[in-house]
């Protein structure tokens, strides 16, 4: 029952599938089965892309098309997150960086950010074939749960702050067993992607925040259908 528990919360916190309501605590506990989130999500765009094939459209419109159903269903929670992280980064004044983050607008390198990364990873998809949807939402799901392990929150609230301690491990070694299924070549493309925005956050800003954990699962999202498409 815990580990059905720590389903829905996971499920209930990254899309918007109705799973019911589970027992309110942080979502760090259930840190392990980000990745199988990033499993369904990522199956659900690769049947998008299918189907999209199966009606006569070529692959790039059937790769815009997946990376759309992917974003309604995840209710654009981490393209919300990049676009935050971006507009921060992007900030004249550093320590107006986590104000920036919860202003509710989008700037102009929000904007940017979101127009390069979209279309790139719809025709990487278009490239890299359905499977590779699953191990790109999988890795990139796994890397959050790293990301929350191996820096400290940026806030003393938020959601960074409320999510509590994160076991990674198991997250990770799910994360590296689909991937390495799917195409072990994503599997160190992912890590490295990872590392690096978690280090630039914790270095700008001074840990993590929701938003940065939303341009880590981005970055590494595209990672590795960019790396997947070049295999």
């Amino acid at each position: 029952m815990r580990a059905l528990d720590d389903m829905r919360l996971a499920f209930q916190f990254f899309t918007l599938l109705p799973v019911g309501r589970p027992e309110p605590r942080p979502l760090g506990e259930a840190a392990w089965c980000f990745p199988l989130v990033g499993v369904a999500v990522g199956a659900c765009v690769a049947g998008g892309f299918l189907a999209a094939q199966a009606v006569g459209l070529p692959s790039v419109l059937a790769g815009f098309l997946a990376v759309g159903a992917g974003i309604a269903l995840t209710g654009g929670l981490h393209e919300d997150g990049l676009a935050d992280t971006a507009d921060a980064l992007g900030s004249r004044d550093p320590r107006r960086a986590l104000e920036v983050m919860r202003d509710p607008r989008t700037g102009a390198f929000g904007a940017l950010a979101l127009a390069f990364s979209v279309p790139l990873r719809a025709l990487a998809l278009a490239a890299a074939g359905p499977a590779a949807a699953i191990a790109a939402h999988a890795l990139s799901r796994g890397a959050v749960a790293g990301a929350m392990a191996w820096t400290p929150p940026a806030r003393t609230d938020g959601l960074a702050a409320e999510a509590g301690p994160v076991r990674p491990v198991p997250a990770l070694l799910v994360a590296a067993g689909v991937g390495l299924a799917l195409g072990w070549q994503a599997v160190p493309v992912a890590a490295v992607v990872a590392f690096g925005v978690a280090w630039l956050a914790a270095s700008r800003f001074g840990g993590h925040t929701g938003d940065t954990l939303g341009a880590v699962q981005q970055a590494t999202e595209l990672a590795v259908l960019v790396a997947l498409a070049a295999a």
